[in-house]
């Protein structure tokens, strides 16, 4: 790398190296802006800056890039634009980020209660809606995350509905992103139980740029006179509007297929008349030259430039810093800009030298000074003013009972569509079954089968309780990344209540079937109760339902699916050293009475033992029959065994059914005021 060091100081006015045409200001209307956005994490030693007082602006209907080297905080900085960073625990962020005059994102600078504020994320009405910003936005993922057994036509169908729009919506953004070859593929991913097949890499980003994009459609005007957004007449709402963020779209794709990425956002910027701001990693010069605005980011957070594309190699030039022919302009902007922290120390303080002299000559420009400088927030009667900031207060929301039913109808296909993982479901379950009432066959009625009973019993409560749980705790995280996004769109996102209940109304009948299938297959080989069959199954049924609300709890509290594995087991255990009131395996102290009533296994083994006893009669000659040896009497009824363990000697199983309904609704309480307080 052969980078020049020393930059032109003859001229007299700094502005002179930038060109007049590229100088005026843009009208405040419509506007994304970011000014002075300084951002530190760490404390003492170890603080970092990441961003040190980044300014710029991006205009609708144009694509503005953000380029850099590695460590520049474009990345942050496209996260502070779309709101996600949060302050605290050592982090701090001051600078405002606005839109047509006024603050994107509400900010309280009133600190107040951790209690307070978990109070009002809970019960205030719509706490989670006000944050979001009036224009609509969306953010496009460098991962994004999608449900695995739908197809491309069925997840843009849903966000289409979900936003008021409708088929036609769908069919016009899959011919504009090239989707139709795989529009009924499914997307793929390991959201469900078993990783799924689908569409690829490229198509995947195009995917995620539809969905975001379509909240925009039939949201907000297109910024054009006359063009308000909101529906007219006919009914028909309007297209454009809004702002696009994506981070990284291009990167692990050939070069094509990035190309492909670029050209289908900048179509966007100009179809919905949007924002729409990307961070790139090394885009070839035709994805380059596809930009409209560019933000070229140094070490720091620092700018080096923010302007129109067609002006940046202009500009360097005259620092004398020319960009060679036949060169890639996005790699020599970006080798400009960099510093070789592994070089030698003559390099490594030449390119310094060389990255301070380009902020400093850029920060004396009056393009950057008015970039830093807060706007005037416009009047509310102002005929300029984007009518999307008003859009959130034109347009009805889709309604909560519809977004429960499209929801409903979304966990169904993706519930029916996991017939492979519900097989081995099945199969794993009838299997167990079968191992246990194969080591346990026949036990007969006489003195000892007693606790033959309550080991096979026992068994059972575990082994469903195992199941159910690891199940949650498997997919649950996974499918949250997904809800998370979906929840974070300005626009076309859905509530909390209306996904989580959903999920429990589907989900939770197929989950029954598997206890049901066990304790059939273990009731007839072990030869338990026939009459307490039904109140057994109805027990195993309920101890399913408890352990996976209590994975989806454990699931919610922890922030990633491995910490979810790793504590779910050890609550599973607990629950288990709790479990048994009888005294038949081990004994509770005392002190340990009142916790072991939130034991899911105490009241599934409680049901489970008054299903099988209660109206069960003893043979005392059934053991000399099987020449089995007897160390204690044999019990005239199942009521004798009862009294015996302290347990109720009638409707014991109703009692632990009520404790079990109680758990039920107790973790699925939990876990949805868990979501409703981080958002997903």
């Amino acid at each position: 790398r052969t980078l020049p060091v020393t930059v032109r100081c003859d001229m007299p006015n700094a502005d002179d190296r930038f060109p007049t045409h590229l100088t005026r200001d843009a009208d405040t209307a419509g506007k994304l802006g970011w000014h002075s956005v300084q951002y530190t994490v760490g404390k003492g030693k170890r603080q970092r800056q990441i961003l040190r007082g980044t300014s710029g602006q991006a205009l609708p209907g144009r694509l503005h890039g953000i380029l850099g080297p590695s460590g520049s905080g474009k990345t942050t900085l496209l996260n502070i634009l779309a709101g996600r960073v949060n302050t605290g625990r050592g982090t701090a962020l001051s600078g405002d980020v606005t839109h047509g005059g006024t603050s994107l994102h509400e900010r309280d600078a009133t600190p107040i209660g951790v209690v307070k504020s978990l109070l009002t994320r809970l019960f205030k009405k719509n706490a989670l809606s006000k944050r979001k910003p009036a224009v609509p936005l969306s953010y496009v993922e460098q991962d994004p995350k999608f449900f695995s057994n739908l197809t491309v036509r069925e997840t843009l169908t849903l966000d289409a509905k979900l936003c008021g729009g409708d088929e036609g919506d769908v069919e016009r953004v899959l011919t504009r992103l090239g989707l139709t070859t795989c529009a009924d593929t499914f997307v793929g991913g390991d959201t469900g139980g078993h990783a799924v097949p689908g569409v690829s890499g490229g198509e995947r980003r195009r995917l995620a740029i539809a969905c975001e994009t379509l909240a925009l459609r039939g949201r907000g005007g297109s910024g054009k006179p006359g063009d308000t957004g909101i529906a007219d007449d006919t009914g028909s709402i309007p297209t454009g509007g809004g702002i696009v963020l994506a981070d990284e779209p291009t990167t692990g794709l050939d070069a094509h297929a990035a190309d492909a990425i670029v050209e289908k956002l900048r179509e966007t910027a100009r179809e919905e008349n949007a924002i729409v701001v990307a961070v790139l990693h090394q885009p070839r010069s035709k994805s380059f030259n596809r930009l409209d605005d560019l933000t070229l980011l140094t070490e720091g957070g620092r700018v080096a430039y923010c302007g129109p594309v067609e002006g940046v190699l202009g500009y360097f030039q005259a620092l004398g810093h020319t960009c060679p022919t036949h060169h890639n302009p996005a790699e020599f902007l970006i080798d400009l800009v960099a510093v070789d922290f592994d070089g030698t120390p003559e390099q490594n303080k030449a390119d310094v030298k060389r990255v301070d002299a380009l902020v400093a000559m850029w920060e004396k420009t009056d393009v950057s000074k008015k970039q830093a400088a807060m706007p005037d927030a416009l009047p509310q009667n102002d005929s300029n003013n984007l009518e999307t900031n008003n859009i959130s207060n034109s347009v009805s929301v889709v309604s909560k009972p519809k977004q429960f039913l499209l929801l409903v109808g979304r966990a169904w296909r993706q519930t029916k569509r996991e017939w492979w993982v519900n097989s081995v479901r099945l199969l794993a379950s009838a299997g167990l079954a079968a191992a246990f009432g194969g080591t346990n066959k026949n036990i007969g009625n006489g003195g000892s089968s007693v606790k033959k009973r309550c080991a096979v019993l026992m068994q059972a409560c575990i082994n469903t309780s195992m199941l159910a749980v690891c199940r949650s705790l498997n997919g649950f995280p996974k499918e949250r990344a997904v809800v998370r996004r979906e929840m974070a769109r300005g626009h076309g996102s859905y509530g909390i209540g209306a996904y989580f209940f959903s999920k429990l109304l589907v989900e939770t009948p197929v989950d029954t079937v598997f206890p049901v299938v066990f304790g059939l297959v273990l009731s007839k080989m072990s030869g338990l109760n026939k009459k307490g069959l039904g109140p057994l199954l109805k027990t195993l049924a309920l101890q399913t339902c408890a352990a996976s609300t209590l994975g989806l709890s454990i699931g919610a509290l922890s922030p990633t699916s491995e910490m979810a594995l790793a504590i779910g087991p050890c609550v599973m255990v607990l629950s288990i050293m709790l479990g048994d009131e009888t005294g038949a395996f081990a004994e509770i102290p005392d002190s340990l009475t009142g916790l072991s009533h939130l034991s899911l296994i105490k009241w599934g083994f409680r049901g489970c033992l008054s299903s099988e006893f209660e109206g069960l009669k003893f043979d005392p000659l059934a053991d000399a029959r099987r020449k089995t040896k007897m160390k204690e009497p044999c019990p005239p009824t199942g009521e004798h065994v009862l009294e015996s363990m302290g347990l109720p000697i009638t409707g014991g199983a109703n009692l632990a059914a009520k404790a079990q309904t109680k758990l039920v609704v107790a973790n699925a309480l939990l876990t949805y005021l868990v979501l409703r307080v981080r958002g997903a």
